[in-house]
């Protein structure tokens, strides 16, 4: 497919999207970034050592353990509305073959709240000075095959259940591990708030950088009884939603970049090296390397690449580092 160059860029200068909107601004983003330029698949494969490393047969072909999904749920009711959809969902897919399907609830899980000290993304992840689970989430999310997010709708977001699980892995959008898993996002809501909530799951575990969405399920769970169609409709939609992830799960390669996540790295990776005496962790992560995992780039393709992302980093000069601490703090009397 050839993506469209205006909706990846767009993608990465929507994190900076105010200071782009700011009178000072020198240029108009929109008209710079809006003419209709299309630019082939940026072509980044795995190399052929690394395809046969990363894909692996699933051992249900094998006699081994089968397919493992990890249902991340984040209602503090536990086992509500979401859960029973979730549950749909994980009966379905054992119906098709040997899956393990196991849950984290949130609500029981020893995760603290993220104090915003900003220390996994200034000396990494190791040195978050909360002791918790969160390595051992880690470890589970790393051993999975597919992983759920499901979350209630609570005023157009998720709940503060998972919204504490997306901030203590924060650090993922900056340096992102989880590349083989394929994910499910799944919001159920009493009517509305199902796309801003979908939004915020799908920025969870490095989303912002790596594309491993499989599904995204929004299913309305008022507290009144259903019509006959409308339960149709949403037991058609948790059938759809359980055949395209566990499709999805079975192929555990790598999911090939496109042209947006490639824009993505070299970003973060230029960012990493402007700003390395303040975010050395992301330094060391970057440094070095040519995409998250080993892969050849078409030549064409990433030179265009990186003239972009040149253009972009000389506009944004005043979002990097400078020499006036702001704001300063006021002397106490």
């Amino acid at each position: 497919m050839w993506p469209d160059v205006k909706d990846s860029l767009k993608n990465i200068i929507q994190p900076y999207e105010r200071y782009f909107s700011q009178p000072h601004f020198p240029i108009d983003i929109n008209k710079v970034f809006g003419l209709n330029w299309r630019i082939p698949h940026c072509g980044i494969l795995p190399a052929k050592a690394d395809q046969e490393y990363y894909r692996r047969v699933l051992p249900t072909q094998q006699g081994g353990r089968g397919m493992k999904i990890l249902a991340i749920m984040g209602s503090p009711k536990g086992k509500g509305s979401g859960y029973k959809i979730v549950k749909m969902i994980g009966d379905r897919m054992i119906a098709k073959g040997d899956v393990e399907f196991e849950y984290l609830f949130l609500k029981d899980a020893n995760l603290k709240p993220c104090t915003g000290c900003y220390i996994c993304m200034t000396k990494g992840e190791d040195k978050c000075p909360l002791k918790d689970d969160r390595a051992l989430i880690e470890q589970e999310l790393m051993a999975a095959d597919g992983v759920i997010l499901s979350s209630p709708v609570y005023v157009d977001n998720v709940s503060w259940l998972m919204k504490t699980f997306i901030d203590r892995f924060a650090y993922t959008n900056h340096r992102p591990c989880f590349h083989r898993q394929k994910v499910l996002t799944v919001a159920n809501t009493g009517v509305a708030g199902q796309k801003e909530t979908l939004s915020a799951l799908k920025k969870a575990l490095g989303g912002q950088r790596i594309s491993r969405i499989a599904h995204e399920l929004a299913i309305a769970t008022p507290p009144w009884p259903q019509t006959e169609r409308a339960v149709a409709r949403k037991e058609r939609a948790i059938d759809a939603a359980a055949d395209k992830f566990y499709k999805a799960c079975l192929d555990t390669a790598l999911t090939e970049p496109t042209f947006s996540n490639y824009l993505n790295f070299l970003m973060m990776q230029k960012l990493s090296l402007e700003c390395r005496q303040y975010l050395p962790a992301d330094y060391a992560f970057y440094n070095g390397k040519a995409y998250y995992f080993d892969a050849r780039v078409n030549p064409i393709k990433a030179a265009a690449a990186k003239a972009i992302v040149r253009i972009m980093i000389t506009f944004m000069k005043d979002i990097g580092p400078g020499h006036i601490p702001w704001p300063a703090a006021k002397k106490e009397e």
